[in-house]
């Protein structure tokens, strides 16, 4: 969250689309909570752990964001993601793309029994 929220319009904006409600008060307590909580936590696994008053057990934070960034990076899957967002927005399309590869395979086989047929 700390990644997301750094000023009071970023928490106006995720309070807005339903994310997350504010029982602070205003919108800049709640992103300078975020900001503090934030600070202690390692950003990269050459930090020194006995200097440092972190919240989360470094190495495991670590590993978990790397895991994380991992995931998001790899292409295929943006891939897919844009793909379905663009393309399968709505139910209809979804249909529409099924019906048309049933359409597609249902050829193919049509086409196989007239070159061979049994």
């Amino acid at each position: 969250m700390d990644s997301l929220i750094d000023n009071a319009e970023d928490v106006k904006e995720l309070r807005l689309s339903g994310i997350f409600s504010n029982l602070l008060g205003s919108d800049q307590d709640l992103a300078n909570l975020f900001n503090e909580l934030g600070a202690d936590l390692p950003t990269n696994k050459f930090s020194d752990w006995r200097l440092s008053n972190a919240v989360a057990l470094r190495e495991k934070h670590i590993a978990v964001k790397q895991q994380i960034e991992k995931h998001y990076t790899t292409k295929w899957k943006t891939w897919l993601t844009e793909a379905y967002n663009t393309h399968f927005s709505t139910p209809w399309t979804i249909i529409a793309f099924f019906a048309a590869l049933l359409i597609v395979i249902l050829t193919f086989i049509q086409t196989f029994f007239t070159i061979d047929p049994r």
